[in-house]
């Protein structure tokens, strides 16, 4: 699969997974494929040892006429996969980098299409010892049964990893989730996560 650096570089014309959640760089997705559309998508990506693009919904559903999606959205590449007996496949992917979308055409499968450009990340900054509540906060989230984190310990320093997971996992608006993925300061992010949790209190 391509590097990162290399992805940076250039833009790709790749297939946009629309899915009714944000997915931010980091997160562990899973997914139950059905669509043959999709079945179709997933074993030509695998076979090009590609991932695909998700992106937030505007308007529409996952399943049947092509949604809408939001024009920024998240590369990720299939770490795993399973056919179960029934033919549904399962596909557990991860959150690799922001991109956004330029342009997009419907194929004659109903699946999107879209020009991309991929974005950098946001610059990995230490957390400083007064922004430590956030790690206990995402501690505590992180005992919830649905809430999946990637295992990397060492990104649990890093205040880009911190605000993203938190923002995945508060009981937040995935509109909200999408401007922060929009969003390209750090500094601003942390703001924005800040008022969230001022909102839930």
């Amino acid at each position: 699969m391509p590097s990162a650096e290399s992805i940076r570089s250039e833009n790709q014309v790749l297939p946009i997974f629309p899915l009714q959640r944000v997915v931010f760089p980091d997160s562990v997705l899973r997914l139950q494929i059905f669509e043959q559309r999709y079945l179709d998508m997933i074993a030509r990506q695998l076979s090009n040892e590609q991932g695909f693009a998700t992106c937030l919904i505007k308007k529409g559903n996952e399943t049947g006429i092509p949604a809408t999606p939001f024009d920024y959205g998240t590369y990720v590449e299939i770490v795993d996969f399973d056919q179960r007996e029934d033919g549904i496949l399962l596909i557990t992917c991860l959150g690799k980098q922001r991109v956004r979308i330029n342009s997009t055409s419907i194929l004659p499968d109903k699946l999107i299409s879209a020009n991309i450009s991929f974005l950098e990340n946001l610059p990995q900054e230490p957390i400083t010892e007064h922004q430590n509540e956030l790690i206990d906060l995402l501690m505590d989230l992180g005992k919830h049964p649905q809430v999946e984190i990637l295992e990397a310990p060492e990104r649990w320093q890093h205040m880009d990893f911190i605000v993203e997971r938190l923002t995945e996992f508060l009981p937040v608006s995935e509109a909200q989730k999408q401007a922060v993925l929009e969003e390209s300061r750090l500094d601003t992010r942390i703001a924005m996560l800040y008022q969230m949790l001022a909102w839930l209190k």
